[in-house]
């Protein structure tokens, strides 16, 4: 999936928790989860291009070259997974849960949207194990995107 759409899908989730729960704080945290999980890509782009701001180039940069290695460091299931678990042991706020949420709603929506990529490659541990090679992250069809 896109920023866009991930920040209209995160504006509805977080519309609808604060409707539901009346906690602004909680659904502002739950757009920025939602939305700006994927900042984790700029890392990336920069380490290959240099510091930059060209966002046009950074959004041509993923589709048309891509990387030969992809870190993404936000882009794990393990995260959400321990971020909810440690909430959980804490008895942490709202905004906390809600930074969990919109963190496996973002991954679950890549998961089912973002095709060709592996199975597993949204596990960090995953890339890890394989060096983070940007080949291994998708379906061997001879293009990375």
């Amino acid at each position: 999936m896109d920023l866009n759409e991930h920040a209209l899908l995160s504006a509805c989730g977080a519309a609808c928790l604060w409707a539901a729960t009346g906690d602004r704080t909680a659904a502002v945290a739950f757009w920025a989860a939602g939305t700006l999980i994927d900042t984790d890509h700029l890392l990336d782009y920069w380490r290959d291009d240099g510091f930059n701001l060209n966002l046009p180039r950074f959004f041509r940069y993923f589709p048309e070259r891509g990387p030969r290695y992809l870190f993404l460091a936000f882009h794990g299931w393990e995260w959400p997974i321990l971020l909810a678990g440690a909430a959980g042991v804490t008895r942490a706020p709202l905004w906390i849960w809600a930074v969990a949420a919109a963190w496996l709603v973002h991954l679950g929506l890549d998961q089912r949207y973002n095709f060709r990529q592996m199975p597993a490659c949204y596990f960090f541990a995953y890339r890890w194990s394989r060096g983070f090679l940007a080949a291994d992250f998708y379906e061997q069809d001879g293009k990375e995107s």
